[in-house]
């Protein structure tokens, strides 16, 4: 298969793994947050800290397993790695803080 061709599906399949990333763990948040709270709110954080959450994931684990080979993939540094993981966490908890604040 071509480089073109692969990198297409390489595409194709970053893309689903963003949207079942993103559903399964919005959903969670989701419902947890209405069994905890009873009322429902969009996360906006939370959401930001899923996008964050899914480029640790992807780059340090499932761009291994994919169609694509590149000598460029690397993963991310050890210390990055932590960083972007404590702040992902931070964002998602933060919508389920606020209303313990008021």
């Amino acid at each position: 298969m071509s480089k073109l061709a692969t990198f297409v599906l390489e595409i194709l399949r970053m893309c689903l793994l963003l949207l079942l990333t993103l559903g399964l763990l919005g959903g969670l948040e989701y419902g947890l947050f209405k069994l905890m709270y009873g009322w429902t709110i969009y996360p906006g954080s939370a959401a930001a800290g899923n996008l964050i959450l899914f480029f640790v994931l992807y780059r340090n684990y499932w761009q291994f397993k994919g169609w694509f080979k590149s000598d460029k993939n690397q993963r991310l540094g050890r210390n990055l790695t932590f960083s972007l993981t404590s702040l992902s966490l931070l964002l998602i908890l933060l919508p389920f803080a606020v209303p313990l604040m008021m």
